[in-house]
């Protein structure tokens, strides 16, 4: 890891053999750049806003789909509850119907 000690200071706090650093030559520059930074923070509000469109259009849908679950859940319980109040008469019937039978 590079240290943070200028190089003239390493060089005298007795560590030989460390080349002297040249940021240019890594291809790093630490100038700040203003135009890049409003670039990239314009940039940046574009793309934080086009996501929370599409966040907001994603929300929405499944909101959509919520709704029609819970419609057809309701729809389906009702259903349910009929068809175990009409089984409970089939099988009324058919006790009474056995019950006619046995007397026979």
């Amino acid at each position: 890891m590079p240290s943070s000690k200028p190089d003239s200071v390493c060089r005298a706090s007795g560590q030989k053999g460390r080349e002297a650093r040249n940021f240019a030559q890594l291809w790093l520059d630490f100038t700040s750049s203003r135009g890049y930074n409003i670039l990239l923070r314009k940039d940046t509000e574009f793309m934080n806003h086009e996501l929370i469109e599409i966040l907001d259009n994603k929300i929405s849908e499944l909101m959509e789909k919520y709704r029609a679950l819970k419609n057809e859940n309701g729809r389906l319980s009702e259903e349910n509850e009929r068809l175990q109040v009409e089984r409970e008469a089939f099988k009324a019937r058919i006790d009474t119907i056995l019950g006619k039978l046995d007397g026979i």
